[in-house]
């Protein structure tokens, strides 16, 4: 048994509403013409050639905010996930997705863990930009396909074939350069889920990407320990053992601050 590391990303319909100009404009409810909803969705499980993904054009539906079908298709996926990362879905791709769980009268998918490549990228690096398509390419492991602008939300509204494919290789490309940039600043999560707990073998293997490659590495030190240290050969990322390798004689005598 592996962990099921799902990465995924969804693309919405934007809110309609009736304004007076286009400058600091606080719209109310009754203003709102049509709420939004989710066009389509991309996925794919970590390290499977297979990409996933749903959108409202297979329906063929003149209602883009019946997004049901759209939506329980991504249900499912979450309910099977371990871990899901995406960029930015902390803030967005998960809670839009519960918005709409919750408005089609869905349970909470399974519990699952999760990480948002752009905490990762603003907690341990001082990069450019945070945006995917600027770590992707300054990372060099590709870049972001160019929408056309907002033409292509307002044609998938219309219900146009041409757009409705574009959105969804748009949305699919951002998957693929998702779990490149995911790759790369692997070793930097020092608060990644531990993938080796989902594994029923007794060996050591890394916590970050489950690579059965780990090195011991010096040691690391705590106020009040010091443990075996490991680095992983498969993605970089150090780790070490739950226990203090100190005698136990040597850990009565260690004090610490009384503060």
């Amino acid at each position: 048994m592996t962990a099921k590391i799902l990465l995924l990303d969804i693309e919405t319909k934007p809110v309609q509403a009736y304004v007076w100009s286009l400058w600091k404009q606080n719209v109310g409810i009754n203003q709102i013409e049509a709420d939004w909803s989710v066009l389509t969705w991309a996925a794919k499980w970590l390290d499977d050639d297979e990409m996933l993904s749903d959108s409202q054009w297979y329906y063929e539906s003149d209602d883009t905010e019946h997004d049901y079908r759209v939506v329980d298709s991504m249900w499912e996926l979450l309910d099977e996930a371990d871990i899901v990362i995406g960029h930015n879905s902390d803030k967005f791709d998960l809670k839009k997705l519960n918005a709409r769980f919750a408005y089609h009268k869905m349970p909470p998918p399974s519990p699952y863990q999760k990480i948002d490549t752009l905490k990762v990228a603003r907690k341990h690096f001082n990069f450019t930009s945070n945006k995917l398509d600027y770590l992707a390419q300054h990372l060099g492991v590709g870049k972001k396909m160019k929408t056309g602008g907002f033409e292509l939300w307002t044609g998938c509204m219309n219900q146009e074939e041409d757009s409705w494919n574009k959105m969804l290789k748009y949305n699919k490309r951002d998957v693929k350069i998702l779990e490149k940039v995911y790759k790369r600043l692997l070793p930097w999560i020092t608060n990644h889920p531990n993938v080796s707990v989902y594994s029923d073998k007794e060996e050591r293997v890394c916590p970050n990407c489950g690579s059965h490659k780990v090195y011991k590495r010096g040691h690391y030190y705590t106020k009040i320990g010091r443990y075996q240290k490991y680095i992983c050969d498969g993605c970089g990322a150090f780790s070490k053992e739950r226990t203090s390798n100190q005698t136990p004689v040597k850990r009565k005598t260690i004090l610490s601050g009384a503060v």
